[in-house]
């Protein structure tokens, strides 16, 4: 079977890179890692990517938004990646990124449902299910 080629963008600590490095290590996981993409320095998961002998990389913001988000879009292009994972990675990205990726991006996000400002909907979802004390299935 062939392997799934990930680029793994993160923020911070990398606990859901880790996961992913694991999955991918013992083979639950079909896919490589080609490369870890930071918008900070010298966070954690940088230090756990290197440990597994992961390509990293700081992309620093020293344009505008618009051109941030389109470097940064053909910067991981050009890993040729089949999927982009989001892995707690905290900037929004705009279509000046996006696009070129269509139905490529997942995000992933560590926090608990309700636990940061979300679009109303959702919260008025979490609102009625936490009055309901309602689960949800893990």
């Amino acid at each position: 079977m062939k392997k799934a080629k990930l680029v793994v963008m993160i923020s911070g600590n990398g606990s859901n890179l880790q996961a992913l490095i694991d999955a991918s290590e013992a083979g639950q996981l079909p896919a490589q890692i080609v490369a870890v993409v930071s918008n900070r320095p010298n966070v954690y998961g940088l230090q756990r990517a290197e440990h597994h002998h992961i390509p990293t990389i700081v992309f620093y913001q020293t344009t505008t938004r618009a051109e941030y988000d389109a470097d940064l879009g053909e910067f991981v292009a050009s890993f040729n990646p089949d999927w982009v994972i989001l892995a707690g990675w905290m900037r929004i990205l705009s279509m000046n990124f996006l696009h070129r990726f269509p139905q490529r991006v997942v995000n992933l996000h560590p926090a608990l449902p309700g636990q940061f400002a979300v679009p109303m909907p959702l919260n008025g979802l979490l609102r009625r299910r936490n009055k309901a004390k309602l689960t949800i299935p893990a």
